[in-house]
C-alpha cells in the first residue's frame, strides 16, 4: 500500500509539474514499500540517489518556468528547493556513514516536505505563472 496516494488535491493545474510530482511521490512510495517489507535500509541508498538526481531535473524545470513567467516569489521558492537538496544530501551523508535508522526519518521528512511544498509553494507557483 502506497503511503502517498496521488489525488486531485495535489493537482496544481500545470500538467508538467503534476507529472513530475507523481514521479517524486513514486520515489517516496518506493521507500515506504521497502520499509513495510523490512528492506528500508537496502532501498534507502538507491532512493536517496534517485531523489537527488530527479529533484535536480524537477527543480530546474520549475525554476525555468518561474524565470520565463517572471514569478514574483521565485527567490523564496528557489530557496526552498535549495534547502531540500541540502537536507537530502545530509541524509545521504548520514546513510553513507552507516546510519541504521535513517529510512524512517527520511521517509517522514520527504513525505512532509513534498506534501507541504506541493500544497503551498507549488500551488502558488502554478497559479502565479497561469496569469
Amino acid at each position: 500500500m502506497a503511503s502517498i496516494v496521488w489525488d486531485d488535491k495535489f493537482k496544481t493545474g500545470n500538467n508538467k509539474i503534476d507529472n513530475e510530482h507523481r514521479k517524486l511521490i513514486d520515489l517516496i512510495n518506493q521507500l515506504s514499500d521497502a520499509m513495510q517489507a523490512g528492506k528500508g535500509k537496502e532501498v534507502c541508498g538507491k532512493v536517496l540517489g534517485d531523489l537527488i538526481n530527479y529533484t535536480k531535473t524537477h527543480f530546474a524545470m520549475e525554476e525555468q518556468l518561474m524565470a520565463t513567467h517572471s514569478y514574483e516569489r521565485m527567490t523564496e521558492h528557489k530557496a526552498e528547493h535549495a534547502k531540500l537538496v541540502q537536507e537530502v544530501l545530509d541524509f545521504q551523508t548520514k546513510f553513507n556513514a552507516g546510519a541504521v535508522t535513517l529510512s524512517v526519518a527520511l521517509f517522514t521528512f520527504l513525505k512532509d516536505w513534498l506534501v507541504n511544498h506541493i500544497m503551498k509553494s507549488d500551488m502558488a507557483l502554478a497559479h502565479g505563472i497561469a496569469k
